[in-house]
């Protein structure tokens, strides 16, 4: 048996030391358990073995809520093969998995020390017997709610399940609770702890941006040949890998399924081979484009934003985003996919006004169908207005401030520096 934290961390995750000192401390705060914490980290700094370690150490069992089966079934899949007992009881398992798990929990002695969840299958009647024979055998050693912004109001995610987790949390009065995000503002992260009815947390805030992630903002109406600038982007992103191990790839986000399509067929014919992966196409096709993708096939995915929540590839070379983004908290997601391994990585919107009136219009038609759908108006319909005020915000203030300069044969205003960040 390991003596030390670090020697834990080693033989059941092969890592010689924590990747921060702040992810140690969190680690540290958690198995305490003396009280809960609230984490906020950037998008692949290591959140996952915050509750992951603690989890394995304890004697009992973690639950783990997390909004996706896809994002589930990653990290119960990685778990596995560091032979860590983990598993998932969702609504797409097979009944004899289904009765395995549930034999396994019922045992004086349950083997399993990770139980993911979504807050849907927490909510259902058919989990309420399990949960209630856990809780009252004194077997939960921790609860984690992973992607907890989905729990706000204010978010850019907001889940109407995860509202019922406060519900949760006062049935486990005993059991220390830890929310995770990659990015809350000041009103999420006070909604969370409100809503997830957290007890004097010990918080961890910390700058959103990871240093090996360049951002700049092209204003794609000066461009006389947009799909040659992108084309000569992604060319440049992906030779930041030649001296990595592996190939790198990148993701290209558009708003519509029809721009997914013209993007990858404009960017294979200038000859980097690029998919498109879009709700329009067949479940069996989007699986095949998305592992042909993370198999190094295909360099480039042109996708919908519906495409990246549950895929951990770490050579990510570039994030570029063919239309903005809806909200600064979305776009930091989106992008945070980018550069996972460290190395450095590029992230980029390409910006014009008409898309800004588009996507300004259809946020505007959907708070007034839900305004009407309930009768009144609620302050919270007007965060998604400000959430996108300030990505336009982002984005133009950089025209204002950012030089010009010949870049891949176009003159265009461009923010090219890290100091970008504040605006986030």
């Amino acid at each position: 048996m390991p003596t030390s934290l670090k020697e834990a961390l080693k033989a059941h995750f092969g890592f010689e030391s924590f990747r921060t000192k702040l992810q140690e401390d969190i680690v540290r705060a958690v198995i305490r358990g003396d009280r809960d914490v609230f984490v906020c980290m950037p998008t692949g700094a290591g959140k996952s073995l915050c509750y992951q370690l603690p989890a394995v150490l304890a004697e009992g069992i973690t639950l783990v809520i997390s909004p996706l089966i896809a994002l589930i079934q990653d990290q119960v899949d990685h778990l596995k093969e560091l032979n860590i007992a983990a598993c998932t009881i969702n609504s797409k398992l097979a009944a004899g998995e289904r009765r395995l798990i549930l034999a396994d929990l019922q045992s004086s002695n349950p083997k399993l020390k990770l139980l993911y969840v979504t807050p849907e299958m927490v909510a259902s009647p058919s989990f309420q017997p399990c949960l209630t024979d856990l809780c009252s055998r004194g077997l939960l050693s921790y609860l984690a709610v992973d992607e907890a912004h989905c729990v706000s109001q204010w978010g850019h995610d907001f889940r109407p399940d995860y509202l019922k987790l406060g519900e949760l949390r006062v049935r486990l009065p005993g059991v220390p609770c830890l929310a995770l995000t990659a990015t809350a503002s000041k009103n999420v992260q006070e909604d969370i702890v409100n809503s997830l009815r957290l007890h004097l947390p010990l918080s961890f805030v910390t700058p959103v941006f990871r240093s090996n992630l360049h951002y700049d903002v092209i204003f794609s109406e000066l461009l006389t040949q947009p799909y040659v600038h992108l084309h000569a982007f992604i060319k440049k992103a992906l030779a930041l890998s030649s001296g990595s191990n592996g190939q790198g790839c990148g993701i290209v986000y558009c708003r519509t399924r029809e721009g997914c399509e013209t993007v990858a067929f404009q960017l294979t014919k200038l000859g980097i081979l690029a998919k498109p992966y879009h709700a329009g196409l067949k479940a069996q096709d989007r699986t095949e484009v998305q592992n042909e993708w993370m198999q190094g096939k295909v360099l480039v995915i042109v996708a919908t934003i519906s495409f990246g929540m549950g895929v951990d590839k770490a050579s990510v070379r570039f994030v570029a985003h063919w239309n903005i983004s809806k909200s600064l908290a979305s776009y930091y997601q989106e992008s945070g996919r980018a550069g996972r391994d460290g190395l450095p990585s590029c992230c980029r919107i390409y910006y014009s006004p008409k898309d800004k009136s588009q996507i300004n219009f259809l946020i505007c038609q959907e708070v007034r169908r839900k305004q009407e759908k309930r009768g009144c108006a609620k302050d919270t319909d007007k965060a998604a207005i400000k959430d996108f005020e300030a990505m336009v915000s982002f984005c133009e203030q950089e025209r204002e401030t950012a030089p010009l300069f010949h870049d891949c044969g176009e003159n265009v205003s461009t923010s090219s520096k890290m100091s970008s960040c504040h605006h986030f």
